[in-house]
């Protein structure tokens, strides 16, 4: 049982599909045209489960930034006038100001609710790629932390000033790490911070309860 928290078009669905026999992947994806894309790919698949909404901490509707690159698309603003937006900009050929496409409002709901209605008690991955949000959805999933039935969390991790928000190996642990969480592995993008205009990492925690360490 797999929960994947910003699917985009089907990276990590089809990742998972290659490592594990007929896995069952409840999918978030809060962008409509991403959605539609999602649809067309699973619509006859009955262990991909998907869901046209975003996970936070809290049961809201909130403003969402599209960019002309969906994938950085987020709740939170993109920092000006960082070599990065400067050098995305001119790659999908648009201006600074016009990177971020439109503003949606977008309804936002919390796992700890959709696993009580869609009773998951036993969740193998929780995999997150929220671009920055990450922390406020291990806020909504506190409840499910508590009934120990998280086994494994994949995220990712922002340390570069992309987005006015980044964030430290801390703000997760200090979630984590009360619910018997340990961090076991970190895959970074970027190991030159000389030479490169990004640097994030996946991250990923086991539940100590689970696996004995």
């Amino acid at each position: 049982i797999i929960l994947d928290i910003g699917a985009n078009q089907g990276q990590s669905i089809e990742r998972f599909k290659k490592i594990f026999q007929n896995p069952i992947i409840h999918a978030f994806e809060p962008i409509k045209f991403e959605f539609d894309i999602l649809k067309k790919k699973y619509s006859n698949d009955k262990n991909v489960i998907l869901n046209n909404y975003a996970i936070g901490d809290k049961n809201e509707i909130k403003d969402f930034y599209i960019t002309a690159q969906t994938g950085n698309s987020s709740f939170n603003k993109l920092k000006p006038n960082t070599d990065w937006i400067k050098k995305r900009s001119k790659q999908f050929n648009t201006t600074l100001d016009d990177f971020t496409k439109e503003i949606q409002k977008i309804e936002i709901k919390t796992l700890d609710d959709y696993c009580f209605k869609n009773n998951l008690n036993d969740i193998d991955i929780l995999k997150i790629d929220t671009q920055g949000y990450e922390d406020k959805v291990l806020q909504g999933c506190k409840n499910n932390f508590k009934k120990n039935i998280v086994g494994i969390i994949e995220s990712e991790i922002m340390l570069d000033n992309v987005y006015e928000k980044y964030f430290t190996f801390s703000d997760y642990e200090k979630i984590l790490i009360p619910y018997n969480f340990r961090l076991v592995g970190i895959n970074t993008s970027n190991n030159n911070l000389f030479s490169g205009i990004v640097f994030f990492a996946d991250i990923m925690y086991f539940n100590k309860n689970k696996f004995n360490l």
